[in-house]
């Protein structure tokens, strides 16, 4: 059966009526910004910063992490579980960091201001204004450590939480969170009611694996944005990065984790943006579940297809992807269902702006 760009119209039209998605956010939404951001870039300023000053079998643990990129068996995530050290891990994990921030830093103030736009910004904020009465949360989740998509809500005006509430830090706790986008208003009509609870349309951000402002304070999860540049030295960053997912302390008190794996069981429609496919932890037997076994609709929106999304959409029959053509900047779509890639050579749909313009109402 040949896939037209009618019945791919109508699929992708249909995937946003029915109900509100779980929507998964990767890298590819801050490498559109800057490729700083993603993974080939940490793998490089690692190189360089590891390269001297480690212990003997330190070194010998980077070496097989470095042999096994140079041999190409492994990718850098995979290749990053070779390291079982932990002043190795936390040295790792506080490179990772203070890498990211520097560049998170840069773009913070172009965000806010508006002179920067994060890509994602425009189709989160209407999917958020069309959230139904009875449900006024989008759950939204990322891998990221930045805080791009945080200073995009800012800007943009798009309520949310993190699970955190209080002042300068802040704890962990979803539903003392929940009460920052609650109002008590009077009851409706002549008669008098009791006063009710009003919620207003809102992103439940999930950060599974920690941000560059979450960080562990005597076994307390704390998030504090005056910490990213400068953390006390009796601080410890609660991130887990390449190679460090394994450790069991990294997973002591994870309530992120938790809260991820509630959100993704309630949701039976998903839309992965910039997201690539290569976190097995956070696309895990759940997503199997939902997308292979029980074939939930699922739209991929990315500018570049690779092997483990194409692995997925062979598996999934209601998953469809829309990225860049590989020799033109123009659009290709792909189901499973179908033979061929339909083509359209007119629109660059696999950006997100352009995207929520077509299908959402720009």
């Amino acid at each position: 059966m040949e896939l037209t760009r009618e019945v791919a119209y109508k699929a992708i039209a249909e995937f946003f009526s029915i109900e509100k998605p779980f929507v998964l956010f990767g890298t590819g939404t801050s490498c559109a910004l800057d490729l700083n951001f993603g993974m080939p870039a940490l793998e490089r300023y690692l190189r360089s910063e590891l390269a001297s000053g480690l212990t003997k079998s330190e070194a010998n643990q980077w070496k097989q992490v470095v042999d096994a990129l140079d041999a190409s068996t492994h990718d850098f995530e995979s290749a990053m579980d070779f390291i079982n050290d932990d002043f190795l891990t936390n040295r790792i994990v506080e490179l990772t960091a203070s890498f990211i921030a520097k560049f998170d830093a840069i773009y913070a103030h172009k965000i806010l201001l508006r002179l920067k736009e994060w890509p994602a910004g425009t189709i989160l904020k209407k999917l958020v204004e069309s959230l139904p009465q009875a449900d006024k949360q989008l759950h939204v989740a990322t891998p990221n450590y930045d805080l791009l998509a945080e200073y995009a809500f800012v800007a943009n005006r798009i309520p949310y939480i993190t699970g955190f509430s209080g002042g300068y830090c802040r704890r962990f706790d979803w539903k003392e969170a929940r009460k920052a986008v609650q109002t008590v208003q009077k009851g409706l009509g002549k008669l008098k009611q009791p006063l009710r609870v009003v919620e207003s349309n809102h992103i439940r951000l999930h950060k599974p694996h920690g941000s560059l402002n979450t960080f562990e304070v005597d076994t307390q999860l704390i998030e504090c944005d005056g910490w990213i540049l400068n953390k006390p030295e009796n601080v410890t960053r609660a991130m887990i990065t390449p190679g460090t997912a394994k450790y069991k302390k990294l997973h002591n008190d994870r309530a992120q984790l938790a809260e991820y794996d509630k959100a993704v069981n309630s949701h039976t429609s998903f839309l992965f943006l910039g997201f690539g496919f290569n976190d097995s932890q956070l696309v895990n037997n759940t997503f199997r579940q939902k997308l292979e076994q029980d074939q939930c609709p699922a739209l991929i929106i990315t500018r570049d297809s690779n092997s483990r999304i194409e692995e997925w959409l062979s598996r999934c029959p209601n998953m469809w992807l829309i990225c860049k053509q590989t020799e033109k900047d123009y659009t290709r779509i792909y189901n499973s269902k179908f033979k061929n890639w339909l083509y359209i050579d007119d629109k660059e749909l696999w950006r997100f702006d352009a995207f929520t313009n077509e299908f959402l109402g720009g």
